[in-house]
């Protein structure tokens, strides 16, 4: 069994692209994922930034995720970098991402960039909102983030959040302390 975590960062797109933004409101800047064996071992990693198609980066989304124009003028376009992504997560068996938010993204990016993948439905089909998983388990309906999630299970969050890997791995320990019976 493969696991893959993701995580998107994700920016505004500028206001002047108001056709653009009736199809959606977010273009993504950073896909960050893991990937773990059956024993929930971590076996690789997918790090990109997204070159934005639809303006510069909003200072509040500077401020949140350290992410600069600098950072994304020579990434690779959104068409690139999701192949890339999606051909990395071939061999998964579930994809996971924490909120439902990430994969209402995918299909609304993908729809106003109007691109297509061999491989994009197979991903959609796979996909699973943990954060609602997690949720159930510990018996709440109460949507609870990220880093509260860490927190009650007596972890620390590693990393910077909002960076799209680490939010990823974060996600991932989640995951494995809820499989651990103790």
């Amino acid at each position: 069994m493969i696991y893959v975590f993701v995580d998107f960062e994700m920016n505004m797109i500028d206001s002047e692209y108001k056709k653009e933004k009736k199809i959606c409101k977010s273009e993504i800047i950073e896909i960050g994922a893991v990937k773990l064996d059956e024993d929930y071992n971590e076996i690789d990693s997918f790090k990109s930034y997204v070159k934005p198609a639809y303006g510069t980066m909003a200072s509040r989304i500077i401020k949140l995720t350290g992410i600069t124009d600098d950072m994304v003028e020579d990434a690779p376009s959104y068409a690139f970098a999701m192949g890339s992504f999606i051909e990395w997560c071939a061999d998964a068996d579930v994809i996971y991402a924490w909120s439902e938010n990430d994969l209402r993204q995918l299909r609304k990016e993908a729809r106003l960039k109007e691109y297509t993948h061999p491989g994009l439905e197979s991903i959609i089909s796979r996909w699973k909102d943990f954060q609602k998983e997690y949720a159930k388990l510990i018996g709440t309906s109460r949507r609870i983030s990220l880093s509260d999630a860490v927190f009650y299970l007596g972890e620390n969050f590693q990393g910077a959040e909002h960076d799209a890997l680490w939010d990823a791995r974060n996600t991932a320990e989640v995951f494995k302390l809820s499989k651990d019976e103790e």
